[in-house]
């Protein structure tokens, strides 16, 4: 996170209180400290050599923003140029993008589409393309092994790559700034009440009457908030509304700390003599996981013939249908480490 932005919650020795939701501890942290992750946007290229390229892209971003972020926190009035609007929307895009839970989101996800492919295309085929992959002979048993852990309740568990992630990035971004910047935008400036922040910034706020069990995203929200120091609230909502301010109620304040605090990926962070919003909440939280999506079940066809599935293959046309999916997938899976007895 950066650093420009935590200084808005920190107090005059740049220390802020960090809530740990999983282990339901507390403790201050400097600025330096707090949401750090080392080299979690690091990629390799092609030559096998590692890059902070990214680091220093997002460092561009946020120096340009900060005095945009000063501005919007100390004017009295307060009307963003459509410059500044795109800046400060190209910078909420990231935080929201960014962060460990989008991530964890991305390996699930790509978890997902791996135990899909494997399942249709049956047990012959993982064993199949394990021998091509591995360039060895598999036995049954150890094509099983893999078979079982790629079906477990739970899923395969994935490991995303710095580069994987910051395609995961790239190819979301314009469409999230766009998203951002559409929606009208409100601040808040508070007086008494105080707002927190978390390791994923950004806030959604459920609509009310959006299905629960459909889980709340960027399309559905009822309003986006993003604190911008502790005093400061950024809500967008209803492109059809005016940008003004909004009152400084009791209700946003509370709004956005419930959000805020639910939509943390581990920690979430106040000044150190905050009113604690975690206060009469059920510490430590379990950890979060992405929910299945739904029609999964059920499609694994374990004893598929292999010759249908090379049929497929060799006949398939993706001009055909370029939306389905196919069982053509290679050995290993990018950031899958298979059981012990699978992985060759």
């Amino acid at each position: 996170m950066p650093r420009f932005h935590l200084r808005g919650f920190a107090n005059e020795n740049q220390m802020l209180r960090q809530i740990d939701l999983q282990t339901g501890t507390y403790r201050n942290v400097s600025i330096g400290d707090a949401a750090v992750i080392k080299d979690f946007y690091t990629v390799e290229l092609e030559d096998g050599t590692r890059s902070d390229e990214w680091e220093k892209r997002f460092a561009e971003v946020e120096n340009r923003v900060a005095p945009r972020v000063r501005r919007a926190v100390r004017d009295e009035v307060w009307t963003p140029s459509a410059v500044e609007r795109q800046d400060l929307s190209t910078w909420i895009a990231l935080q929201f993008l960014r962060g460990p839970d989008h991530r964890r989101m991305a390996a699930q996800t790509a978890g997902f589409m791996m135990r899909m492919q494997v399942g249709m295309g049956g047990l012959a085929y993982l064993q199949y393309a394990m021998e091509q992959g591995l360039e060895r002979e598999v036995s049954l048993e150890e094509a099983e092994g893999a078979w079982a852990d790629i079906h477990r309740p739970a899923g395969p568990e994935l490991k995303l790559s710095g580069t994987d992630f910051m395609s995961t990035i790239t190819s979301s971004l314009a469409q999230v700034i766009e998203f951002i910047s559409a929606r009208s935008w409100h601040r808040a400036r508070f007086q008494r009440r105080t707002l927190a922040i978390n390791d994923s910034p950004v806030a959604l706020i459920p609509d009310e009457n959006h299905p629960p069990f459909l889980g709340v995203g960027l399309n559905n929200a009822a309003a986006i908030t993003i604190a911008l120091d502790r005093h400061t609230l950024l809500w967008l909502a209803d492109p059809a509304m005016a940008d003004f301010d909004f009152p400084p109620t009791v209700q946003l304040a509370r709004a956005h700390n419930r959000s805020t605090i639910f939509g943390a990926d581990r920690f979430v962070y106040t000044h150190p003599k905050d009113a604690d919003p975690t206060e009469g909440l059920p510490l430590p939280r379990p950890a979060r996981k992405m929910s299945e999506p739904t029609g999964m079940s059920g499609m694994e066809n374990r004893d598929r013939e292999l010759a249908d599935v090379l049929e497929q293959i060799a006949t398939y046309d993706r001009r055909d249908d370029p939306n389905s999916m196919i069982a053509d997938y290679a050995w290993p899976f990018p950031g899958y480490v298979p059981p012990a007895n699978s992985a060759g």
